[in-house]
């Protein structure tokens, strides 16, 4: 079993209230990496909140701010508990380069462009038809994308189109990460990822947080759907893809088919359901640290 587990996407810092869903601070351990999402809703105020919350509870000694990967190897090393910022729907930059950078200096480790509702850099996964959406990226969009790029942010395709996803993986040579989405195969929703963007994601290096939310897991949602999924992702784009992405507390908790006191449990049932010790230890952190220390060195 693995000793390390790394989570790729919570919305804990914005749920209501913050910090007490299945995520709590004093709950986590040293062998747990959670990235905790700020999700901004467009709102500049909501993301300097949410910022200021995280800095004021994980500034604790326990604790241990990861902005690299040299920050994780001293997490690890002072027995510290590893936290990272990321960044859901950078919509309120308005893809000015300087306030994309910020982001960094801020600490986010990740972004994503979009979320459910278009702005003015992207268009979500779903039309108002309920159909997938087609266009791709905004020009101010292009712009936000390079400046992630640039500044050694990890570029999230979760919530993002399906044009402006192929935009981005169009011979892309940097990793990508969809922090919290399944595979469309296994279920049908215009939130989870065609075959073709899974290989995409695969050839450039990138991983796939395999996200719990029954909606997205399909059929009753549990264990053995998470493991259909992890599953498919292996068999089309390879073991060094897929990875958890829970997105705990972002939505009700009788939504999610798992909570972080059954993740010891869920990998006992994918090891016994034919995932293998070697593909289990990737998924559970190998995957994701090496695409953070590839582009967050």
């Amino acid at each position: 079993m693995p000793q390390i587990r790394v989570d790729l996407h919570c919305d804990s810092l914005t749920a209501s209230p913050p910090l007490t869903g299945l995520v709590k601070p004093a709950e986590l351990t040293q062998n747990t990496f959670q990235c905790f999402a700020i999700f901004t809703n467009e709102n500049a105020a909501a993301y300097a909140a949410a910022k200021a919350l995280f800095y004021a509870v994980f500034s604790q000694k326990r604790y241990a701010i990861v902005k690299n990967y040299g920050d994780y190897l001293r997490a690890r090393a002072l027995r510290r508990v590893p936290c990272a910022l990321t960044c859901e729907n950078i919509g309120f930059t308005g893809g000015d380069p300087a306030k994309t950078a910020a982001l960094r200096a801020d600490g986010a480790i990740m972004a994503s462009l979009v979320w459910n509702e278009e702005n003015a850099l992207a268009f979500p996964n779903v039309r108002a038809d309920g159909k997938r959406e087609k266009r791709g990226l905004k020009k101010r969009g292009f712009a936000a994308l390079a400046a992630l790029d640039k500044n050694k942010i990890i570029v999230d395709i979760s919530h993002l189109s399906d044009g402006g996803v192929a935009q981005i993986l169009k011979n892309r040579k940097i990793p990508v990460v969809a922090s919290h989405s399944c595979a469309e195969a296994v279920c049908r929703n215009p939130r989870n990822l065609t075959d073709r963007q899974l290989r995409e994601i695969a050839e450039c290096g990138g991983a796939v947080g395999v996200n719990f939310y029954k909606r997205f897991l399909g059929g009753a949602g549990g264990f053995a759907e998470i493991s259909a999924h992890i599953k498919h992702i292996i068999a089309v784009a390879g073991e060094d893809a897929p990875a958890f992405g829970s997105d705990w507390d972002g939505t009700l908790a009788d939504g999610i088919a798992v909570c972080p006191c059954d993740m010891a449990e869920l990998m006992r049932f994918l090891l016994a359901d034919g995932i293998t010790e070697r593909q289990l230890e990737k998924i559970a952190f190998k995957n994701f640290l090496r695409v953070f220390k590839e582009v967050c060195s």
